[in-house]
This record gives C-alpha cells, structure tokens and sequence, in this order.
C-alpha cells in the first residue's frame, strides 16, 4: 500500500506544482486537506465533464481495468487521470493530463523529445518510471509500475514509444 500512495504522490506532482505556482500568481492560499479524494468514473463521464480532447496512448498489454478520476484543482484548471491496469499481471499505466496555464520547469531530467517536438523529464525513480511533457496547452505525465508499483514497469525509451502513440 506504500508503494501505490506513493505513485499516486507522484501522479500528483505536476498537478501540485501547477496548483502552487498559480496560488503564488493568484495570491490565494490552498488549503490541501479542503480537496476531497477524487472518485473513480468512467472514461466516458471524464470525457463529458473535460473541457479538452482526452488523448489515450496505446498501451502495450491487455487491459483488464480502465478507470479515469477527475482531480480537485479548486477551479483553477481541470485534471484528468486515466488508470490502465492488467491486475492479473501487476501492471499499471497512468495518464494524466492537465491544462494548467503555469509555466514552471518539471522536476526530473531534462530527456529526449518526443515526435511532436514536446520536450520529455524523466521522473522516474526506483519504483515506478514516469515522463513529463506539455503540448498544444496541455501537460501530460506518464507513469508505470509493475508488483503492486515497487518497481519500475517500462524504461524511459519505452515511456518514450508510448508517449509518441497519444495522437
């Protein structure tokens, strides 16, 4: 259970980071512990309720559970998370995607661009791999986990692959 909160911790570092650099801009003070745990729906109902085009990347195995969240950002931008799991297997692919206005370099290191030209961070670690990028206003982060997330499921080349089928 450590290593899922933990994912979820970084699932949500794009997010925070966005939401803290707009509270900064905005002068208005968040509190954390006002925004509720987000409920799991439908990718369909995230879709109704987005303002933007929800783009799927083509995941390399069978899925066996889908499930999208839409993330608390106090109104100050919308945030979709998409969970892709193959739960006979362990293993776990995350897409989130915000369009958070903020303009704040990610954490991680600086890595390859994708074919759209969108620069990729790196912000994997020892036990989930992850990548960061923005595109066409939008900011994406991808991450995956195997073993109930305490270790990485793909390289970065291959978050890479994936990245480059969200058309």
């Amino acid at each position: 259970m450590k290593f899922v909160s933990k994912l979820l911790f970084l699932c949500m570092i794009p997010l925070l980071l966005s939401a803290c650099f707009q509270n900064a801009e905005s002068n208005q003070p968040t509190n954390i512990s006002d925004l509720s745990p987000p409920v799991e729906i439908s990718l369909e109902e995230a879709e109704a309720n987005i303002p933007f085009e929800i783009k799927q990347p083509s995941v390399p195995f069978q899925v066996t559970q889908e499930s999208a969240r839409i993330l608390e950002t106090n109104g100050k931008f919308d945030a979709v998370e998409i969970t892709y799991a193959n739960t006979d297997e362990g293993l776990t692919l995350i897409t989130m995607i915000t369009n958070s206005k903020a303009d704040t370099l990610p954490n991680g290191t600086k890595g390859l661009k994708l074919t759209n030209g969108s620069q990729t961070w790196d912000q994997g670690d020892e036990h989930v791999s992850a990548i960061y990028w923005r595109n066409e206003g939008l900011t994406y982060s991808l991450i995956s986990g195997k073993n109930n997330n305490i270790e990485p499921l793909y390289d970065y080349q291959t978050l890479i692959d994936i990245a480059n089928t969200i058309k």
